[in-house]
């Protein structure tokens, strides 16, 4: 029986659905975020600016002392006001800087050039919802259902109090938490505010309270992955000597040496497994975008359907692309070609690379050779129809890199397997799947055409799943009718999951723990105590 034969992608039923658009279209970001969230929590992708938290913080204070309802609705109806006035007057300071929610009608209220500036939320969801989660997260506040969030004694209260000191002092914040309606201000009192309210420049009371409570020297449990993070990045600052990149992470992580600091390299192996899942996710993306490029590449755009095998017959026969994804990894010498090559020939030349010189722990394995995880999702994302061939290489060095730990069955590897087969698990699918390929010597071309096949399913597999939970959105990028595929006229390109890494690194260069110089003194003395925390943690 052809593979295609046993992958059969559910038949599409029209539901009356909006077409809509989304990400993690594959449903493989998931565990990579889910991964994420263990080793880097109080930051999201959302949130760019760190005083943010002090505004939060300072607003539910206040808000305390106004003796309204108990309500979160008039909470936020109260916050997104005065959030309001406080973005507007950071753009009377600066035009440039980033980071403000609501910058696009803050901007347009300030282009009318009128004496006054009308005050009124600015976006549906106003800071003090979009920094509830990483406020909570880090301590400084705690959520209450439907009423206002309470303010935590040991970092939120100190932190209120400190920015309440600042804002107490200018009269247009006084006149807005006096009045409740206050519907226009002056530019010149907007002036006044913004020049103590910068969310680019934060006062040192202020900044060294965010710090203890992002890098607290007495931590909970839970918290003690995002010290070992942030470390991370303090120490790579302080080896490059200039702002460390997502990327420097990824790299030192995945490497043979990572860190060279015994208590840093536990926090590497945790950011490996995430690659490991990121390079997954990558690869099936990127041979899913290749499909939907054959899809639409057919006179009419594929809305009319074309046969599922001579897509991926179509993709297959582009040869050359496969065979320079393979060689620029260093697996397929001048000469030779994938047409030959079979499934149990790739998985040696995988192991003999990397093999060589490697060494395990903690169930993860280590090699000096080049082919890791970024360099993978790297050249996946620029190969088109070799893309299929680099979704095989990624399950076959995810299973050389974590196997052993997941057929331990040991905890910490557990987050690899996240929701089972309906995420490609390693223990459930990826793990498997390559016993059975190396048990029945497939060719390499038979593999890869199967991956294939069964990204489109799990793209619709995955789109069905969302359908059940909400009937009108609709983000399939193709249906399946029979053994033709039928193009939903939208494109699609493969990307990488967005890690918190880049907003991280923004916090710690607002707080002035890195610069382009690398790290700073204040950054030092944050890393030492990082590292001290992280000791004794592992000595408990």
């Amino acid at each position: 029986m052809p593979i295609a034969a046993t992958l059969q992608a559910p038949t599409w039923v029209s539901s009356g659905a909006v077409i809509t658009g989304g990400l993690d279209l594959l449903g493989l970001r998931l565990p990579v975020q889910f991964i994420g969230g263990t080793l880097l929590d109080g930051v999201t992708t959302v949130t760019p600016s760190v005083r943010y938290l002090a505004f939060r913080a300072w607003l539910i204070h206040r808000y305390g002392q106004s003796g309204q309802p108990d309500r979160w609705q008039d909470f936020t109806n109260f916050a997104a006001r005065i959030e309001s006035a406080l973005v507007l007057g950071n753009l009377t300071q600066d035009r440039s800087i980033g980071g403000l929610i609501g910058t696009d009608q803050a901007l347009a209220r300030l282009d009318a050039n009128t004496p006054r500036v009308a005050i009124s939320a600015l976006v549906k969801s106003p800071a003090s919802t979009i920094y509830a989660g990483p406020s909570d997260q880090l301590g400084i506040t705690r959520s209450r259902e439907d009423a206002v969030p309470g303010l935590v004694a040991e970092r939120g209260v100190p932190l209120a109090t400190a920015l309440d000191r600042t804002l107490a002092r200018i009269p247009l914040i006084n006149s807005l938490l006096s009045k409740s309606v206050l519907a226009d201000v002056s530019i010149d009192d907007l002036r006044e505010l913004g020049a103590v309210a910068r969310v680019d420049q934060i006062p040192d009371d202020e900044r060294e309270l965010l710090i203890a409570a992002i890098v607290p020297a007495q931590p909970l449990n839970r918290e003690r992955a995002r010290i070992g993070t942030y470390a991370t990045l303090l120490a790579l600052a302080s080896q490059l000597k200039a702002r460390p990149a997502e990327s420097d992470l990824f790299d030192t992580a995945c490497s043979m040496a990572r860190f060279g600091e015994p208590i840093l390299d536990r926090v590497a192996d945790g950011w490996t497994g995430y690659c490991v899942r990121d390079a997954i996710a990558v690869t099936q993306e990127a041979v899913m975008a290749a499909v939907m490029d054959e899809i639409m590449a057919s006179p009419d755009g594929g809305l009319a359907g074309v046969d599922r095998d001579a897509v991926i017959a179509g993709l297959m026969e582009r040869v050359e692309e496969h065979d320079s994804a393979l060689r620029d990894l260093g697996l397929l010498n001048s000469g030779e070609s994938t047409t030959t090559l079979s499934f149990r020939d790739l998985q040696s030349r995988i192991d003999e690379l990397l093999v060589a010189g490697s060494m395990q722990s903690h169930g993860i394995s280590r090699w000096p050779h080049a082919l890791t995880e970024p360099v993978l999702y790297r050249r996946a994302l620029r190969s088109g129809s070799g893309a299929l061939t680099l979704a095989v290489v990624a399950w076959l060095v995810a299973a050389r890199r974590v196997g052993e730990g997941v057929r331990e069955n040991g905890q910490e590897h557990s987050s690899l397997s996240y929701q089972g087969w309906r995420r490609m698990g390693l223990r459930d699918v990826i793990l498997p799947e390559l016993a059975r390929f190396q048990r029945e010597n497939c060719s390499l071309r038979e593999v890869a055409a199967e991956l294939a096949y069964r990204t489109v399913q799990q793209h619709l597999q995955i789109t069905w799943s969302r359908l059940q939970v909400d009937l009108r959105r609709d983000v399939a990028l193709l249906t399946a009718e029979g053994n033709k595929w039928f193009s939903r006229g939208k494109g699609f390109g493969g990307g990488r999951t967005a890690s918190r890494l880049q907003q991280a690194l923004g916090w710690l260069t607002q707080l002035r723990l890195i610069d382009g110089g690398g790290i700073t003194a204040d950054g030092e003395l944050v890393l030492e105590r990082a590292l001290t925390v992280l000791t004794e943690g592992a000595g408990a």
